[in-house]
């Protein structure tokens, strides 16, 4: 049996992957994508990122980008092993599926970001200033993108030296890191407005369970290395805590009818300063948005 790490790890340790477990992971995996659609919704119809901290975009985006990083190198042992012989395909396949997993979350993750600055861009009901917060944070994580390229081209170059568990382990504790402080600022943001805005409930009910049982996935497949799976089990901790206050909010406190008014104020208050802004450059730029979102705009109040 061929050699399989700088820690003497071996093919054998892929070997006897569970059928049950596979199917399970596959599920889940059609589970995050799944889970994800309620925000994509929810920002496409309310085209505002009222809600959404940009700490929360930049740190998510870039979180999923390091975890990404991780599994990319941290699966290539098991890659290394299949192109040698040393596994069956059903072995193989399965070595992958936290690969796939992981890569789906990352992407949907990013997604978040992707129809912020898609939708937003020019509506009413978005804060310019933000937008352009905004705008630089997407920027910023097409630069982490190529670092993050650069990073998995150098470390499959070593891949079974030290320097691609490094790297891959450095990318595991950012990743961690960054959750944390992803979802401390977005609490606090959620916390402070006392609304969920446009963060979706539906999405983090499917997520937060979900969560639990992607960790306990990842954990318990063959092969696993806990800089994999740890930023998601911090993941499930505080998102537990972010929905716990959204669903307080929206449907507990005053029957949730103190979160729509505070809502509706802030989504007016943006209304009104977009309309009276002097700028004839972003008055421009919104122009083809305004009719749109004025008319949903009294609809909603109608």
């Amino acid at each position: 049996m061929a050699e399989g790490g700088p820690h003497g790890d071996t093919c054998a340790r892929y070997d006897g992957a569970s059928g049950f477990s596979f199917i399970l992971s596959v599920l889940i995996t059609l589970g995050i994508v799944i889970s994800y659609l309620p925000q994509y919704h929810r920002i496409r119809l309310k085209k505002t990122s009222e809600g959404l901290s940009t700490q929360f975009l930049l740190l998510g985006s870039c979180s999923s980008l390091f975890t990404l990083t991780n599994i990319i190198l941290v699966s290539s042992r098991a890659r290394r092993c299949c192109l040698q012989g040393e596994l069956s395909l059903f072995n193989c396949i399965s070595s992958q599926i936290n690969l796939v997993q992981i890569s789906t979350q990352s992407v949907c993750a990013i997604l978040i970001l992707v129809f912020v600055l898609h939708y937003t861009r020019g509506s009413i009901k978005q804060d310019k200033n933000e937008y352009k917060r905004i705008v630089l944070v997407g920027k910023f994580v097409a630069g982490h993108v190529v670092v993050s390229i650069l990073e998995i081209l150098f470390g499959l170059v070593n891949a079974y030296e030290a320097p691609m568990m490094i790297i891959a382990n450095v990318n595991g504790l950012l990743s961690t890191t960054l959750t944390m402080m992803k979802y401390i600022p977005q609490i606090y943001t959620t916390y402070k407005l006392k609304h969920p805005g446009t963060l979706s409930i539906g999405m983090m009910c499917v997520q937060t369970p979900g969560g639990a049982l992607f960790t306990l996935t990842l954990f318990l497949s063959k092969g696993s290395h806990w800089s994999s799976w740890i930023s998601y089990f911090v993941a499930f901790i505080l998102q537990g805590t972010l929905l716990s206050l959204c669903v307080y909010y929206e449907y507990f406190k005053s029957d949730g009818v103190e979160a729509q008014l505070l809502e509706r104020r802030e989504i007016d208050r943006r209304i009104n300063e977009n309309l009276n802004a002097t700028d004839a450059d972003e008055h421009t730029d919104a122009e083809p948005h305004l009719d749109e979102d004025a008319n949903e705009h009294n609809n909603i109040q109608s």
